[in-house]
């Protein structure tokens, strides 16, 4: 099974970035006076930051869609991906990505913003944006890759995921109680841990912990699972199919949060423990 490896390495380096920058906790940290580099990073002042932090994602980006997507190497094009359709690449699958992408960077460069100075509503806004620049950055060299076209779908589904933290940092009530995540459970082949959309779980998870209404017993650590995914897709010896479900699961993060280790229990707000949610299935076909 041959799969988007873009996809793959946007999953590994976005919760590399949350997992490194969750609860604000990176830039916090004294700098090695002795390191000239560190010195003068920490010289710099916020608007500074910001701007190298934008710059320094987007070359990342030229650099790897150079060597690894064919970037330059053809004429502007565009991609009609739709959406969820059955007859899509990827049966929708890659939409919820690109939402859930967009909306990890997003919340991982507020975290970074707010460490280099900026209030959290200013940062949580201009996190969201740079999230939503960088995204679509990526999509303007897809349109110079032979492989990949620019899709305005994926532009949209980057906007709705930038769109979604800019709100969860406007109103914090609403983020306790809601999360978006992908569960990663290896039930198909694939090249690569993060090479294909074939083994992913998206789903928007209610947690109980997040209402006020709830007794503060046992209840607050269950969430209750609305989701989607897809099986199939790009493997020649399997129909395609696509799924919704609903789910129970217990919440990791809460228990990790009262642990102390509050690092890992933010990234489990987006990632979810493979094989603890309870699933009802829909086969849709």
């Amino acid at each position: 099974m041959k799969l988007s490896l873009k996809a793959g390495g946007r999953l590994f380096l976005l919760t590399w970035l949350l997992c490194t920058t969750a609860y604000g906790q990176v830039a916090a940290q004294e700098p090695d006076q002795n390191s000239a580099a560190a010195s003068w990073w920490s010289a710099q002042p916020k608007e500074k930051k910001l701007l190298y932090t934008n710059l320094g994602a987007i070359g990342a980006i030229t650099l790897y869609g150079l060597a690894e997507w064919d970037y330059g190497s053809g004429n502007l094009s565009s991609a009609n991906e739709r959406w969820f359709q059955q007859h899509t690449k990827y049966g929708g699958a890659d939409k919820l990505g690109h939402f859930w992408g967009t909306y990890v960077f997003a919340d991982a460069l507020s975290a970074v913003y707010q460490n280099y100075g900026y209030p959290a509503h200013q940062a949580g806004i201009y996190g969201a944006f740079s999230a939503w620049v960088v995204q679509g950055f990526m999509e303007l060299g897809d349109a110079t890759s032979p492989s990949q076209g620019f899709s305005w779908e994926d532009v949209a589904a980057n906007t709705f995921g930038a769109a979604a933290s800019m709100l969860m940092h406007r109103y914090p009530e609403l983020d306790r109680k809601i999360d978006f995540r992908i569960e990663y459970v290896p039930e198909s082949e694939v090249n690569g841990l993060f090479d294909d959309y074939s083994n992913h779980y998206y789903s928007l998870v209610v947690k109980l912990d997040g209402f006020q209404e709830i007794p503060d017993n046992f209840f607050k650590y269950l969430e209750f699972h609305i989701g989607y995914y897809t099986r199939g897709y790009g493997d020649q010896d399997e129909a395609n199919k696509r799924a919704l479900y609903t789910g129970i699961s217990f919440n990791f993060s809460k228990l990790l949060f009262h642990a102390g280790m509050n690092k890992a229990a933010k990234t489990l707000e987006y990632l979810q423990v493979p094989y603890t949610v309870l699933k009802a299935r829909h086969v849709v076909d």
